[in-house]
């Protein structure tokens, strides 16, 4: 059975965190030809967007700025770099930085945000910063931090969020926002922002370790639960990570054993914050909604290549046909695998759910939960509400991640090319819903005007 994981990380013996520290000129050049070797062997049509000889001349240039530098570090050589990458147009091929700042004693942002071509706005206040931020912000446009214009702001996070459009590398970089604000942004312990034009605040930050650790069970992001709206006959069922497949399909067993025994005749299914992890999740939820057999995918282009080959050996989730199949190709060709031959067949009658199924969908829908939304719409299991996903219908796939040799930072290359259930070639977009809703409005929405 085909399977698609956001992320295979499987790294080889020696391998260590990354660390700030000084490079030499030549570890620099080991670091970009390595990237390049990579991009090359392992993703199946990297430079559909980018010429392969632009994108090495443009490498080059970013090296010869880097070795001008008297001290050389890996946050140099991810500054450098990744905006090239972005420059690919594939949102699961990047340099990562993350788990280097998450080594550090980082700033925390007092807001979550929205990013979109108009500029940051925000979302919600931090737990951490509900006693010193006070005030209804929410929804407010920043334009300006630390001296920063929002709108450049705005170019900063698309020149290095990798993603399929301008609007998902966007949509992407919310979250990691905290991330590039300490890469970027951060001027001392006192953030400045300007809000909707002439607010002017001073707010002092707070750092990771002085940040409490002691966390109310309700903060906690579960990957899936539901909750009962009795009133509405209804259920909302969050979904925020396709992770842990057994669990999951115990979880589902139960859930649509209880909406059955309360008789309950509306299902909403909110993927909105979900970026995806392991399609089989995406399959299991279908064999209850679905009423004919399915497959989520038309087809995928595999890449053959001797990395990935090896990083598959070693990892313990692949199926031993997929694997076996794997092995057999070539390196460096290209295979298709046909997925309409093996269709998935749905529960029986008396398990699935037979009532109203409304999906809720977003700009921060991604990867495998863009793939199971598009599934949903097209065996017409429900209707689709919320904003277009940020995950596109035609993407990369599974992910070999790759660790460079000297500045030690983690590249991600993807492997394969998904082709969804009833894609065409020139379908390059999101799943579009049935309507068009903000997607911080949809539950209510669907709650509101479509719930009787």
């Amino acid at each position: 059975m085909f399977r698609k994981i956001l992320y295979i990380s499987v790294l080889l013996p020696g391998i260590v965190w990354a660390q700030t520290a000084e490079m030499t000129v030549k570890q620099v050049r080991e670091d970009m030809n390595f990237l390049i070797k990579n991009i090359d062997e392992i993703s199946v049509d990297p430079y559909r967007k980018i010429s392969r000889k632009d994108f090495v001349l443009e490498l080059q240039n970013a090296e010869k700025s880097i070795v001008k530098k008297s001290i050389i570090s890996n946050i140099d050589l991810y500054k450098a770099f990744q905006p090239i990458i972005v420059k690919l147009e594939d949102g699961h091929t990047e340099l990562t930085i993350s788990d280097d700042i998450a080594q550090t004693d980082y700033f925390i942002f007092p807001f979550s945000v929205r990013v979109s071509e108009e500029g940051v706005f925000i979302k919600s206040i931090k737990s951490t910063y509900k006693e010193s931020v006070t005030g209804d912000l929410t929804g407010k446009k920043i334009t300006e931090i630390n001296g920063k214009n929002s709108l450049k702001i705005v170019e900063l996070l698309q020149n290095y969020t990798s993603g399929e459009s301008k609007k998902s590398r966007l949509e992407l970089s919310e979250d990691y926002f905290n991330d590039y604000y300490n890469l970027f942004l951060e001027k001392g312990n006192i953030l400045e922002i300007t809000v909707s034009q002439d607010d002017k605040l001073k707010i002092p930050l707070i750092r990771k370790s002085q940040k409490k650790t002691a966390v109310s069970p309700k903060l906690v992001t579960k990957s899936y639960y539901y909750e009962l709206i009795k009133d509405k006959n209804c259920a909302v069922f969050t979904f925020n990570q396709f992770v842990n497949p057994e669990k999951f399909r115990a979880f589902l067993q139960d859930m649509f054993t209880d909406l059955k025994a309360q008789g309950i005749q509306n299902l909403i299914i909110d993927i909105r914050n979900n970026g995806g992890g392991d399609s089989e999740l995406g399959d299991e939820l279908l064999k209850y909604i679905v009423t004919k057999p399915f497959s989520q995918y038309e087809k995928t282009l595999v890449k053959y290549s001797d990395i990935r080959k090896e990083y598959l050996l070693k990892a313990s989730e692949i199926d031993s046909t997929e694997l076996k199949n794997y092995l057999s190709g070539i390196s460096g060709t290209v295979g298709v695998i046909d997925h309409t031959k093996n269709i998935i067949q749905p529960k029986e009658q008396n398990e699935r759910f037979s009532g109203n199924i409304y999906l809720l969908i977003s700009g921060q829908t991604f990867s495998s939960a863009a793939d199971f939304a598009n599934a949903f719409k097209f065996y017409k299991a429900g209707k689709v509400i919320g904003s277009e996903s940020g995950g596109f219908i035609i993407s990369a796939g599974e992910v070999v991640e790759r660790q460079l040799p000297n500045s030690k930072l983690f590249l991600n290359v993807s492997s394969t090319i998904d082709y969804n259930i009833g894609t065409k070639e020139k379908d390059v977009h999101g799943v579009i819903p049935d309507s068009k809703v903000q997607a911080e409005e949809a539950l209510n929405y669907v709650l509101e005007k479509l719930i009787k």
